[in-house]
């Protein structure tokens, strides 16, 4: 999932989109269909958003396709992009004939699904598992994404610092001692209370936020009902009330470190923290953070079973002047021979069930995580996910929230739990 996934929307990053548009083309679809008859040269541009490692594939389609022309038309900042996105939709205008999008955007790019085309085919219909496709879909059945990435989690530790503490350090060891495939968040925290006790001088995990994004991902309805959408957080024994109460009774074992500000940055080289919530493109991060660091692995198990951090899709505006050439190349782009390619080369974990089965991609090991078998152990992750939580039309800006909820707590340590959790429901309050 490419470079920089945030927890919470301020940060932007993964959990962000940035879709910034731009362009000035406008059109129906009428006109590609003309174009397409005629043979036509036809120019697609195509809006991304970090690395989506497409710039091989760009060539390779080109290169079968003489009459198309690519253009990459890559995003920075993600609360631009999301701005951007959402002015196109309000004025009907078409600035790429593709945009990318993250998971956390869905829900309101679902609401103006008619902006964006039904990319549904026959062949792609069962490309990825229900959790993946039902993230794209509206309520009458239209597809207006195709699957890029996804983000299954592994949990990431440092073998010397667990030496330290008196703990296995045998990837396979770690996975047992965390409870393995009944991984639950109390042995998470009976084992981080263990490693606190042999005081190493390190924490066991980085933020309390960082957590917040598996343990809210494994609720089916984490802050509004899927019901009739409406917010639930205020109740007392809400999702969010009772993932906010497990979380901030372990402040004890964090390292305080609020995940993507220059000090976590700078945490994976030094003895901070000795785990982190890790979906696969939070390997990439690691690694490029701390080059040098030689201790860092990866074990198969996350507390509470499994969860899916993250994820893309390519869309494709209804009204744009090239809509078939578009349909086409993004239905191409996503498909599982391509998805494995990427994975391979950049690290990209696919969200294709073939393509998570690929050889090519079980059979890739990492040496910076001490030849880690990661293409395997992402595979078993992304197979253990067999649901995604509802995100409604308030989600974005309710996780927002009570991301900052818990830094309160945590990182700026300003307010107890109590006073930070009645700030967060005020702040829900005004969302209506």
């Amino acid at each position: 999932m490419h470079k920089s996934r945030t927890v919470w929307a301020a940060a932007a990053g993964l959990t962000g989109i940035a879709l910034a548009v731009t362009g000035c083309s406008t059109g129906s679809s009428s006109n590609s269909a003309s174009t397409a008859s005629s043979g036509g040269k036809v120019t697609l541009k195509v809006q991304t958003f970090n690395e989506f490692g497409y710039a091989d594939l760009f060539t390779e389609y080109m290169k079968d396709h003489p009459n198309v022309t690519i253009v990459s038309d890559k995003a920075a900042k993600s609360d631009d992009a999301r701005a951007s996105v959402k002015n196109a939709i309000a004025t009907s205008t078409v600035t790429d004939d593709i945009v990318a999008a993250d998971v956390d955007w869905m829900p309101e790019l679902l609401k103006s699904s008619d902006f964006f085309a039904d990319v549904k085919t026959t062949d792609n219909a069962k490309r990825w598992p229900d959790w993946k496709m039902a993230q794209a879909t509206d309520a009458s059945g239209k597809l207006i994404g195709l699957g890029t990435d996804s983000g299954p989690q592994g949990v990431c530790y440092r073998k010397d610092l667990f030496q330290k503490a008196g703990l296995p350090t045998d990837r396979a060891q770690v996975a047992t001692l965390l409870g393995g495939s009944s991984a639950t968040w109390d042995q998470y925290f009976a084992t981080g209370q263990k490693f606190m006790a042999a005081n190493t001088g390190a924490a066991w995990f980085d933020s309390l936020g960082a957590l917040a994004q598996v343990a809210n991902n494994q609720q089916a309805e984490p802050f509004e009902s899927k019901s009739d959408d409406s917010i639930t957080v205020g109740k007392s024994d809400s999702n969010a009330s009772k993932v906010f109460t497990m979380l901030t009774s372990h402040t004890d074992q964090s390292a305080h470190l609020a995940q993507w500000t220059d000090d976590w940055t700078k945490a994976f080289a030094s003895d901070k923290f000795a785990t982190v919530m890790c979906p696969a493109w939070m390997t990439q991060i690691i690694a490029g953070d701390a080059p040098d660091q030689k201790n860092w692995d990866i074990a198969d198990v996350l507390p509470g079973g499994s969860s899916n951090w993250g994820g893309s899709f390519l869309l494709v505006p209804a009204k744009g002047k090239n809509v078939t050439e578009a349909k086409a190349l993004a239905d191409w782009l996503t498909a599982p021979a391509q998805a494995a390619k990427v994975f391979v080369k950049f690290g990209n974990f696919p969200s294709q069930t073939d393509a998570v089965k690929d050889a090519t991609v079980t059979a890739k090991t990492d040496t910076y995580f001490n030849n880690a078998p990661t293409g395997q152990i992402f595979s078993n992750r992304f197979s253990a996910v067999s649901k995604q939580p509802y995100r409604g039309s308030h989600y974005f800006d309710i996780n927002d929230q009570f991301g900052k909820a818990l830094t309160r707590v945590d990182v700026d340590k300003t307010d107890n739990a109590a006073a930070s959790w009645q700030k967060f429901l005020d702040a829900v309050k005004q969302l209506g």
